[in-house]
């Protein structure tokens, strides 16, 4: 499969990921807003992210997350690393992003684990909010 013209389809697939696929982010107050249900928050996109992403769908090399458009990272796990009475960990079902039209990219990263960035056409997007455990 080349890495150029990859469709959204193709990608979820050669990375094992569906619309059902859910992803997570501690992320500050400043960033989330209250929604009608308690158990949700609407998270603001980054305008001016610093993520070294892939560019997969087009030219297929790593470049910062501003030239692919304003979002956010979020990793696979919900990884308590991040836990701190300060943050506030979300939920991302994958299918929502895909239904405003944005897009998904692997994010250059130091860490284990796989770590996305997704762009968020419409600026915001609704996520469920995770118990935190801050016994860690």
């Amino acid at each position: 499969m080349s890495i150029n013209n990859t469709s959204v389809a193709e990608f979820l697939r050669a990375n094992q990921l569906t619309g059902e696929t859910r992803l997570y982010r501690y992320s500050l107050p400043e960033f989330l807003r209250p929604t009608d249900d308690p158990a949700f928050v609407e998270i603001s996109a980054n305008e001016d992210p610093s993520e070294a992403v892939v560019s997969v769908y087009d030219q297929g090399h790593t470049g910062l997350a501003v030239h692919i458009g304003a979002g956010l990272s979020f990793a696979e796990s919900a990884d308590n690393e991040w836990c701190s009475a300060e943050r506030t960990c979300v939920e991302l079902r994958l299918q929502d992003v895909l239904d405003q039209g944005g897009r998904i990219y692997p994010v250059e990263s130091i860490t284990t684990e796989r770590t996305w960035y997704v762009t968020l056409p419409q600026g915001a997007i609704r996520v469920r909010k995770v118990a935190a455990d801050l016994s860690v």
